[in-house]
């Protein structure tokens, strides 16, 4: 959750990494710490989307700001060197607070993440807010995953799951799953006691050392229960203002199923007759290959609603991608290290009109928004799932009266990223996107609006300063969505 403190909250992050490095001698090498502090210039009054997407929530939205942020952290130890065999119990940890100042010489404090965790064999149990994305894909590259990108602050929770994918011994190792089991607290602003489901499972089939895998699987997020006063307003979505919030309804959350007439039995409006909560994920496929030695990956996630979009109604929808990544041998010249290309569309959505004559099903799956829950799949003002699904409030059209918080959620996309390597100390980085954008169903803009967004950033390391480098990042907006906009953002890093 966002605080907001003075110029003297920048003592209390010097403290901790000093701390980090008193004790870095009993930790060893398991424990490891940066800090970063750099700041961020605008053409306009937002910071340019790339430089702000896909970063934990943790760069602000509007410029000039300045950020000074450290992690630190403990990884697990799968392997016991001095017993010389496998340490099948561990525990970490990660905390990563973030301060800004912006224009107006405010300061925010952030924890984008920080959580303990413990495991046993491949199992493990974590409490609190960890970075991570959803979904099959390059988490390296991607524009964004669909059901969680990694665009907003994490949520907190409790999961249970496994580390990464886990061969299953009975298929001769040639089955793996990677599956987890969350519950989440979700309120914001504008609406208390909000909590979260999510659930995934995963498949892999091939062995970890096999040239060619093949992978599957779904993700699942519902917000469920809380209270808001402006839900009094609206008696059919709402008693009350209270939204379902019992436990003895958690099997209908976690299963997506609603009996009879179950609503007017409990008490409560006709809206949540059709299902409880706003329910949302992906179904992802993934293949994975190696071509004289560069490994191919190619993946896809088709976005869900509701039953329509869970029955693929809504095909084409999804995130298309490719990525290629090249083992690179260090020299003086420039290589490639690695390129992704994706495409998302999202223009679908089971039909331009919620009822469609001769169908059981309904059409305008309207994602990421809902109606009890007003802001939908966003998360103290950021776009949990897909950033190329935008609030309005980030766009230029943000004074425009609309009744939905994502007023703009048809879209096509289409993305290019680049990675590469300049010597051993320079790495370059390159995401550029173009997106038309039409709207939403019913709702769609008189004119499509074009966005053109870019960056190139660099990370030199500093020969004659130990694990400290600079970053440099410059992007810009060109198109009807963002404006034009042309910013960049100077830092340095220490890492210990």
């Amino acid at each position: 959750m966002p605080q907001r403190f003075g110029y003297s909250t920048i003592f209390l992050l010097i403290f901790c990494f000093n701390t980090v490095r008193a004790q870095q001698k009993s930790f060893g090498s398991l424990l490891r710490a940066d800090l970063e502090a750099g700041g961020y210039v605008s053409s306009g009054n937002f910071t340019p989307f790339w430089l702000r997407t896909n970063q934990f929530g943790a760069v602000p939205l509007q410029a000039p700001a300045a950020v000074i942020q450290g992690n630190v952290g403990k990884s697990y130890v799968f392997y016991d060197s001095l017993r010389q065999r496998p340490k099948k119990f561990d525990w970490g940890f990660a905390f990563n607070p973030v301060l800004t100042f912006d224009k107006k010489d405010h300061a925010k404090l952030l924890f984008p993440e920080a959580h303990v965790k413990i495991r046993f064999k491949a199992v493990e149990l974590y409490a609190g807010r960890r970075k991570e994305l959803m979904g099959l894909g390059d988490s390296t590259l991607s524009s964004g995953f669909y059901s969680v990108s990694g665009n907003s602050l994490p949520i907190p929770k409790i999961q249970i799951g496994t580390i990464g994918f886990t061969p299953l011994r009975f298929t001769g190792n040639f089955v793996a799953i990677h599956a987890g089991f969350a519950h989440g607290w979700f309120g914001t602003d504008y609406i208390q006691g909000v909590r979260l489901h999510q659930k995934f499972l995963y498949f892999r089939l091939g062995k970890e050392q096999s040239k060619s895998k093949f992978f599957f699987g779904l993700n699942h997020n519902v917000l469920w229960a809380g209270h808001a006063e402006y839900l009094k307003r609206y008696p059919e979505l709402a008693l009350n203002g209270e939204l379902p919030s019992s436990w003895k309804f958690y099997p209908n959350v976690v299963l997506a199923f609603t009996s009879k007439n179950w609503f007017t039995k409990n008490g409560y409006g006709a809206f949540d007759s059709y299902r409880l909560g706003n329910h949302l994920g992906s179904y992802d496929l993934g293949f994975e290959t190696k071509i004289n030695g560069r490994k191919l990956w190619i993946y896809h996630q088709h976005p869900f609603e509701d039953v329509s979009s869970m029955l693929l109604k809504n095909v084409p929808d999804g995130l298309y991608g490719i990525n290629l990544s090249v083992n690179s041998v260090a020299n003086a010249g420039f290589r490639l290290t690695r390129l992704t290309m994706e495409f998302l569309t999202t223009k679908d959505q089971s039909g331009a009109t919620f009822y469609i004559p001769g169908s059981k099903f309904q059409g305008a799956d309207n994602y990421f928004n809902h109606t009890q829950y007003s802001e939908g799949w966003s998360y103290y003002g950021r776009t949990v799932g897909t950033p190329f699904i935008v609030p309005g409030k980030d766009t230029e059209h943000a004074s425009e009266t609309r009744s939905r918080y994502f007023p703009d959620n048809r879209v096509n996309m289409w993305y290019l990223g680049a990675q590469g390597l300049l010597g051993k100390s320079l790495m370059f980085t390159l995401r550029t996107s173009f997106s038309r954008n039409f709207g939403t169903p019913g709702g769609n803009f008189t004119k499509v609006k074009n966005q053109f967004s870019s960056m190139i950033s660099a990370r030199y390391a500093l020969s004659n300063a130990s694990n400290t480098s600079l970053v440099l990042q410059v992007a810009t907006d060109q198109g009807k969505l963002f404006g034009q906009t042309t910013g960049g953002y100077l830092g340095i890093r220490k890492s210990w």
